[in-house]
């Protein structure tokens, strides 16, 4: 007994892993506690509400509206656990309000409102959780539920045989009931169930007098929950009793409850109604709507022959539009009626304005669809709810609560990437409605990241990463602009051919203009790894261009410091936003300048080699020097603080003193100079060594001069 207990607790134990191993494979991590879902005052969460449905467990909550909102927390098991970034991916079931954020040093939240919760068949939160250098999408599937009731009050009116009775069927959530729009037949009745202004009709058309029982069976999009904890979507049958009543007049039912009008067809089209033995062959009877002597002609009945199965074979020619709730329709021998049907003739399906809504945007009257994109299309015209409309080549992902009625019809459409036809036929079944959608291509501005700059460095750059100057030291050969078209279109966004242009400036060191060119009409199609590839056609630039082609001044002939301006951006007019603009400047750098100087040095200290003790300072002098000078890397133009050079140095060139000790010297010196560029007047520090050519030694020599910047 001991040890079947054992065994017991194991196979527990084995099977609550299992389910916790369940739910993680499907989207919940290790790191996290917990999801909390928020709705009003009730919380659902994965430790308590999740359940199973088509083999996967989902996170379980109740709803009251169709389009609620909801508060999403998510508990990490431990703050080393946090991750460094969550994201909630983007989605068509809802709408964030407030982004996801870390609240109150403990979870993570976001705020939400979900669409249309009863037309969403899978809906699921998906996560990108980030830690370190990871990222890994998550995935947690949700199910919705409701109590849904319905009902129908018939009241104590009798209905006839033929006519149509509509009843409206109570509910507390119309958007959760499936609806079909198309008759059915029972036992003695046909009925349809059909949406309207928002709330749910039953319509019945009796076959038979006496008491008739109907009994109708209703489904929900989204379920509820049985006794046994189980999923339901199949509600309580509607049952109700109705007394159906004669006429003095025979019914006679046709097999059809429609019959659509096509005026290029006068010859009618075959039916088949009830048999009668009154009912002549080879005869022509006249359908008006009233019993009444003159009344209008809706419709002519020439009957054929009888058939096996009790019917008559007739041939239906339709004069005029007719509802069957617009009551019954006599069959007339001249102006004597002697029976009664009834059914609906309608207009052909005609459509005769086509609008379209993207998501973000409102309605748009046009007809062109871009690749890739799900869009809302409504078809407005006549009879549109009997027709069967079909897109060519597209995909419907409509929902069953989509509106459709006889002037409006919605339709939500995928437009495939790959798809290669320019023209998409609307068919109603296998006819063509003559009204076609025009597949364009899309023309978006993408981020300049495709466009690559090489000006002779290491590599090239790329344009939409240039922040700041480029510094080239040599010779500018070229400049090359290319386009890495691989990067434009990619399998999850599409944004066609790019149209470019390239403005070029070049400017002197000073910063004077010296030529302006812009390169125009650049088209560069997206690569080989587009979906849309084989359709953008000829016309591509994709090759490298070159700014040489198009300049008299060519760039290896800059001086240093001068600078290329290239302005790449997408041209005006060609997107309906205002796209990208990037502004790139290459600069011929230069680390050593030479120049010849003439400067005044004055209060010199001159030691001189092999004499004893220091003279007095000396006075005004007079230098000619070859001097070098150096810049600082990185910088544009910015001279370091000192410089060398070489010359020749006349001592107290411009002291009159009889006693002053004149000399000239060869002179190997080196200086310092203030930085700011402003100063017009400034005192160099000069240090250095050389010889005087009359005393015939050598010196050292210290001491401040004199610069004038002009």
């Amino acid at each position: 007994m001991k040890r079947c207990l054992q065994i017991l607790f194991f196979v527990m134990l084995a099977c609550c892993a299992i389910s916790s191993n369940n739910f993680a494979q499907n989207g919940f991590f290790n790191a996290l506690d917990r999801i909390e879902l928020r709705i009003d005052t009730a919380v659902f969460s994965t430790r308590n509400h999740l359940m199973k449905m088509q083999e996967e467990n989902r996170l379980s909550f109740f709803f009251r509206e169709n389009s609620p909102r909801a508060e999403i927390r998510i508990f990490p098991k431990s703050k080393d656990q946090k991750p460094d970034q969550l994201r909630l991916v983007k989605s068509q079931d809802f709408e964030v309000i407030d982004s996801l954020v870390w609240t109150n040093d403990e979870f993570f939240r976001v705020l939400l409102r979900f669409n249309d919760i009863a037309a969403a068949s899978l809906l699921s939160l998906q996560f990108q959780w980030q830690k370190g250098n990871k990222s890994t999408n998550y995935h947690l599937p949700l199910q919705p539920y409701a109590n849904t009731y319905a009902k129908v009050y018939a009241g104590d009116a009798d209905l006839f045989i033929g006519e149509e009775k509509e009843y409206e069927i109570i509910t507390n959530r119309p958007y959760n009931i499936v609806v079909d729009p198309k008759w059915k037949s029972a036992n003695d009745f046909d009925y349809r169930i059909f949406r309207r202004d928002d709330r749910i009709f039953l319509s019945i058309i009796p076959a038979s007098a006496g008491d008739l029982k109907v009994t109708i069976p209703l489904k929900v999009f989204q379920p509820f929950k049985t006794e046994e904890n189980d999923w339901g979507f199949q509600l309580p049958d509607l049952n109700f009793q109705v007394t159906v009543k004669g006429s003095r007049l025979s019914f006679l039912r046709i097999d059809e409850r429609e019959v659509i009008w096509d005026k290029n067809n006068p010859e009618g089209q075959e039916i088949q109604i009830d048999n009668h033995r009154l009912l002549q062959m080879a005869k022509t009877y006249r359908l008006e709507n009233s019993d009444e002597r003159g009344g209008p002609l809706i419709a002519e009945l020439h009957t054929i022959r009888r058939l096996s199965n009790d019917k008559v074979l007739c041939m239906f020619r339709p004069y005029n539009y007719h509802r069957i709730s617009d009551g019954f329709l006599f069959i007339k021998d001249g102006d004597e009626a002697k029976f009664i049907t009834n059914i609906n003739i309608l207009p052909e399906s005609r459509i005769s304005k086509v609008s379209m809504l993207r998501k973000g945007g409102g309605w748009m009257d046009t007809r062109q669809i871009f690749p890739g994109e799900t869009v809302e299309i409504r078809l407005q015209g006549e009879s549109l709810n009997r027709a069967n409309f079909i897109f060519e080549g597209l995909k419907d992902v409509s929902a069953d609560t989509i509106l459709r009625n006889d002037n409006v019809a919605h339709y939500l459409i995928t437009v495939p990437k790959d798809i290669r036809k320019k023209s998409i036929a609307i068919y109603n079944g296998d006819r063509k409605t003559g009204v076609n959608l025009d597949v364009q291509e899309y023309r978006r501005p993408r981020e300049l990241d495709f466009v690559l700059i090489d000006y002779g460095g290491k590599t090239p750059v790329v344009a939409s990463q240039v922040t700041q100057p480029i510094l080239h030291r040599g010779t500018i050969g070229d400049v090359t602009i290319s386009f890495d078209d691989y990067y434009i279109d990619d399998e999850t966004e599409l944004f066609g051919k790019q149209y470019i242009e390239i403005e070029v400036k070049l400017k002197g060191y000073n910063n004077n203009l010296i030529e302006r060119y812009t390169i125009e009409d650049i088209e560069v199609c997206p690569g080989k790894s587009s979906p849309r590839y084989f359709a953008y056609g000829d016309g591509c630039t994709n090759a490298p261009v070159s700014i040489n082609d198009f300049l008299s001044n060519k760039t290896h002939s800059l001086d240093h410091w001068s600078k290329i301006e290239l302005i790449v951006r997408h041209r005006r007019n060609s997107y309906e936003s205002s796209g990208y603009s990037h502004r790139i400047e290459i600069i011929k750098e230069k680390l050593v300048t030479f120049d010849v100087d003439l400067t005044i040095p004055a209060g010199l200290l001159v030691k001189k080699v092999g004499v004893e003790g220091f003279p007095a300072l000396t006075g005004i002098s007079l230098s000619m020097l070859a001097q070098f000078s150096f810049y600082q890397r990185g910088e544009i133009q910015r001279l370091r603080p000192y410089k060398l050079g070489a010359g020749f140095l006349a001592q107290n060139a411009f002291n009159f003193n009889q006693d002053a000790e004149r000399d000239l010297g060869i002179v190997i010196l080196g200086s310092v100079y203030p930085t700011r560029k402003a100063a017009k007047f400034s005192f160099p520090l000069f240090a250095g060594f050389g010889y005087f050519l009359n005393d015939e030694r050598f010196f050292y020599l210290i001491g401040p001069g004199i610069r004038i910047s002009l």
